[in-house]
């Protein structure tokens, strides 16, 4: 492996601009915005509620926590591709991956939880904080939360290869969460992230920012469709290797349905991500749109 020298397309400062840009226009547009709940409603100032069903939408998290004192199970489920048509039933007989997971609202805004993933053994460790909540009225017309998430590969060191640290086990994954929500039906989120992992497999880069942009709309008071997009910025500025342009990862497009009820949420979907845990799904990803690279997937959730 050759490292890169003297790259100077784009720097890590001017890319970090970028992303601030981003955000500031999107909260600026928000803010312009004429969408009102209740503007001469007593509640007017009150925080929206219900901007989405659950704290995941599909393959992303939205800025919903559980509230204070609440358990929420989750279980997330990924099938095979669909390539394979009936040989194996559209990917459902095909070699899945599974994530089972348990989090807890500490405060309304606050959550931590757990989960362990199938695909590599990752254990889990992740926390959500919503620090802004969009009022009816529109004064604050975004509500923006902070998402971490740390993963713990649990294989046998001898994956690792030579010179093994129990560092080389940890990947990470943190994400600005920026929702607003329009009317009683329609919602949407954009959430840049940036991916990195201790010890990567192959030519993979260590660090990866991305961005995504989600959005629900309801067609019954119980039933929505939803969409993800996810794309990692593949930044010159940032190859660690000669060759590792060959292993860019791909977009991923999510669509699907979600039923709610006051404490289920089911959501089925088809999606190019087979990974479940974002830090992997982000790196790794070769599963192509254009291809038609996508598998079903979907999702559980229980309130108690």
């Amino acid at each position: 492996m050759e490292t890169r020298k003297n790259m100077n397309k784009i720097s890590i400062k001017s890319m970090c601009s970028q992303f601030l840009l981003i955000i500031s226009l999107l909260i600026i547009c928000l803010f312009s915005s004429t969408t009102s709940f209740a503007q001469e409603n007593e509640f007017a100032n009150d925080p929206v509620s219900g901007t989405f069903e659950s704290g995941l939408l599909g393959e992303t998290q939205t800025i919903e926590t559980p509230f204070a004192g609440e358990f929420e199970l989750h279980i997330q489920h990924r099938f095979g591709l669909v390539e394979n048509g009936l040989e194996d039933v559209f990917g459902i007989y095909s070699t899945s991956n599974i994530r089972m997971g348990l989090n807890y609202g500490i405060t309304k805004d606050f959550m931590i939880g757990y989960g362990y993933t199938k695909e590599f053994k990752l254990q889990e460790f992740q926390g959500k904080y919503r620090i802004f909540n969009q009022t009816e009225s529109n004064s604050m017309p975004v509500s923006v939360a902070l998402y971490g998430n740390l993963s713990v590969n649990s294989l046998d060191k001898a994956y690792f290869g030579n010179n093994y640290k129990f560092s080389d086990r940890l990947g990470y994954f943190s994400q600005i969460i920026v929702a607003h929500k329009f009317n009683d039906a329609i919602s949407l989120q954009f959430a840049p992230s940036f991916t990195h992992f201790n010890k990567t497999q192959n030519l993979a880069e260590h660090d990866k920012f991305a961005l995504d942009l989600s959005g629900r709309a309801k067609v019954t008071s119980s039933m929505s469709i939803f969409f993800n997009y996810t794309q990692p910025l593949n930044i010159d500025s940032m190859r660690e290797y000669l060759k590792s342009e060959e292993l860019d990862p791909e977009a991923n497009l999510t669509f699907g349905v979600e039923i709610g009820t006051s404490t289920h949420v089911f959501q089925v979907f088809l999606t190019n991500y087979s990974g479940i845990t974002p830090q992997r799904n982000i790196l790794y990803n070769q599963n192509n749109i254009g291809d038609g690279d996508f598998l079903f997937g979907f999702n559980i959730l229980v309130r108690f």
